[in-house]
């Protein structure tokens, strides 16, 4: 049994990119092109394999969200640090 039609009968593949870029970007996300040096590339081919990640768009996506959950723990320790200074110094 074949898979519902998504598309109208006879679009291309240029209409097809178009309406799922579209949605993409309604989905609050982007379109990005990069330009990779050598060790960036060979990096990039790492995570690919260190992620299981079956695309290089899923390892980037998700190197990027870590980087950021880490980077976001990082700020939330470095500020409870100061804070439980500032209340040892009230003492």
């Amino acid at each position: 049994m074949p898979r519902e039609r998504i598309h109208p009968e006879g679009t291309d593949a240029t209409y097809r990119v178009q309406e799922s870029l579209k949605a993409l970007v309604q989905q609050g996300g982007a379109r990005k092109t990069f330009r990779l040096k050598p060790d960036a590339n060979k990096a990039l081919a790492q995570l690919v394999k260190l992620l299981g990640a079956g695309t290089e768009t899923q390892a980037v996506e998700a190197a990027i969200t870590a980087l950021r959950d880490l980077l976001q723990a990082e700020a939330v320790a470095k500020k409870q640090r100061q804070r439980s200074a500032t209340l040892r110094l009230v003492k």
